[in-house]
């Protein structure tokens, strides 16, 4: 009769080596590199301005809200003001579109409940006077500081904003 305790740790040693198969270290490294919370921030709509949200809120988690499309606008290209309450219209190729207002951090975000685009999607972002539309398309991730990083460069257009100058940002 086979010894039922080494059954057991083979089962379990083979359930431990097919979880860690799953893992997807290229993922957690991403999770990892955002560093720790704002202090006094705590986790919720107002969090990780300017930061890849779906790095986290994403198909892979680690939060349980999973967004389509998420990120931050700026009040004035350059500076660090959020854009409160700036309307982001993003429509996708089959001309369905989703209006997202952003918070007080500059924040919006779309849950995978409330819209399912079919990339491409086109966007454009107002309030009041300004409005900037976005020259490019959106082709492949949802998470707006993929592409629209801190600094402007060869490989990023900066972060998304409304104005160009202070004296065109105006009152929200």
């Amino acid at each position: 009769m086979p010894d039922r305790s080494a059954t057991v740790a083979g089962v379990v040693l083979a359930a431990g080596l097919l979880l860690a198969a799953c893992v997807d270290e290229s993922h957690e490294l991403q999770v990892q590199a955002l560093g720790d919370e704002a202090p006094g921030v705590k986790r919720g709509p107002l969090h990780r301005p300017g930061q890849p949200c779906l790095v986290c809120h994403g198909a892979s988690g680690p939060s349980s809200h999973e967004f389509v499309m998420a990120g931050t606008v700026y009040a004035v290209q350059g500076q660090s003001a959020p854009a409160r309450g700036a309307q982001v219209l993003i429509e996708d190729q089959r001309g369905s579109s989703y209006v997202a207002t952003t918070n007080e951090v500059g924040n919006f975000y779309i849950t995978t409940d409330q819209w399912a685009p079919t990339l491409p999607a086109q966007v454009q972002v107002s309030q009041g006077d300004n409005s900037q539309q976005m020259l490019t398309h959106i082709g492949r991730d949802g998470s707006c500081s993929d592409c629209h990083t801190q600094t402007p460069g060869p490989t990023s257009p900066g972060r998304v904003y409304l104005a160009l100058a202070p004296s065109q940002a105006g009152a929200p």
